[in-house]
C-alpha cells in the first residue's frame, strides 16, 4: 500500500466516524430532551399525587391502619403518600427511558425496560391489595372488638387479633398470587388455611360451645311457644 492509498484509507475512516457522530448527535439530543421533559412531568405528577392523597385524608387513614408504622420501620425518608407519589414518578421515568432508548436505537435496552414496565401493573396491584387489606383488617378488627365488648364477652382482644391477622394473611397471599409467585403453592396454602380455620372453628364450637348452643336453641323454642 502506497502512502497515498494509506492516507486515503485513514481519511475515509475518519470521514465515516465524523458522519456517524454527526448523525448520532440529533438522536442523542432527542433522548436527552425526552429524559429532561419526562423527569419534569414525573416530578410534577409525584407532587400532585402526594398532595391529593393528603388532601382527601388517605394519609390519616394510612396512619390509623398502622401502615405508616411499617413504612417508618423501613427507615424511608418518605411517608406512605410520598412513597406512592414516588412510585408514580418512577413509572413515568421508566416510560421516558424506554422512549429515549428507542430514539438511540438501543433495542435490547428498550425491550428489557418494556418487560419491566409490563410487570409494573402487577406490582402496583399487589401493593394496592396489601394496603387495602391492611386498612380493611384494621377496620374489621375495630368492629369485632366493639361488638364483642358490647356483648360483654371476655375475648374481645383475641377475636379482634384473629380477624385482623386472618385478613392480613389472605391479603398477603392474594398479593403473591397477583405477582405470579408460586401460584400453585399459594393456592394450596390458601385452601389449607381455610380448612384449618373451618376445622378449628368446628372443634371450638363442638367442644366448648355445646352449652351455649343448647341455651340458644332453648331460648328460641320458648319464645316460639310464647308467641
Amino acid at each position: 500500500m502506497t502512502f497515498r492509498e494509506y492516507t486515503l484509507t485513514i481519511s475515509d475512516a475518519l470521514t465515516e466516524i465524523v458522519n456517524r457522530v454527526i448523525g448520532f448527535i440529533p438522536s442523542l439530543v432527542g433522548a436527552i430532551v425526552i429524559l429532561i421533559v419526562g423527569w419534569i412531568v414525573a416530578s410534577l405528577l409525584e407532587w400532585a399525587v402526594e398532595n391529593i392523597l393528603r388532601a382527601v385524608g388517605l394519609q390519616t387513614l394510612f396512619e390509623k391502619a398502622k401502615i405508616e408504622e411499617i413504612v417508618k420501620k423501613t427507615e424511608s425518608k418518605k411517608d406512605t403518600s410520598g412513597l406512592i407519589g414516588a412510585v408514580v414518578k418512577w413509572v413515568l421515568m421508566l416510560v421516558a427511558l424506554i422512549a429515549a432508548a428507542d430514539v438511540l436505537g438501543m433495542t435490547q435496552v428498550s425491550s428489557f425496560l418494556d418487560s419491566v414496565l409490563a410487570y409494573t401493573p402487577s406490582v402496583v396491584a399487589a401493593s394496592a391489595i396489601l394496603i387495602i387489606g391492611a386498612i380493611f383488617a384494621h377496620f374489621m378488627a375495630s368492629v369485632v372488638r366493639s361488638s364483642v365488648t358490647v356483648a360483654k364477652l371476655a375475648f374481645a382482644e383475641l377475636a379482634s387479633s384473629l380477624v385482623k391477622y386472618a385478613i392480613l394473611v389472605f391479603s398477603f397471599l392474594a398479593a403473591l398470587s397477583q405477582l405470579g409467585i408460586a401460584s400453585g403453592l399459594i393456592q394450596t396454602l390458601f385452601t389449607g388455611l381455610v380448612a384449618m380455620l373451618a376445622i378449628a372453628g368446628g372443634l371450638a364450637f363442638g367442644l366448648g360451645g355445646q352449652g351455649t348452643a343448647k341455651e340458644l336453641v332453648e331460648k328460641i323454642r320458648k319464645e316460639a311457644e310464647i308467641k
